[in-house]
């Protein structure tokens, strides 16, 4: 059976722990929420550009704009990359990179 030396490092042990994941918990909830602060920040501009689009689809079809026309000489075309927040580099932003160093 335990004696009361050992029950009471067993209670500190599992105070310390309990103090340890309640401040590692903080930390998470200020990176969600500054995760989120990034999220609404960009809200407005992915709202204007929604705007624009839907816009432009449904313009009449009468306007000719030189971006419509088909052309007979095509020409290469180039798509600009980009990728998130630097904090947040990891597999998925080094995948596209890859892939599109690639093409």
């Amino acid at each position: 059976m335990a004696n009361t030396k050992e029950v009471r490092k067993q209670i500190s042990s599992i105070k310390s722990t309990r103090k340890i994941t309640s401040a590692l918990e903080m930390v998470a909830a200020s990176k969600i929420k500054k995760t989120q602060d990034l999220m609404f920040g960009g809200r407005p501009y992915s709202e204007k550009v929604k705007e624009v689009i839907e816009h432009i689809a449904s313009s009449s079809s009468e306007y000719s704009h030189p971006f419509y026309e088909e052309r007979k000489n095509k020409s290469t075309c180039y798509i600009v990359v980009g990728t998130l927040v630097e904090r947040f580099w990891g597999k998925q932003q080094s995948w596209v990179t890859n892939q599109t160093q690639k093409t």
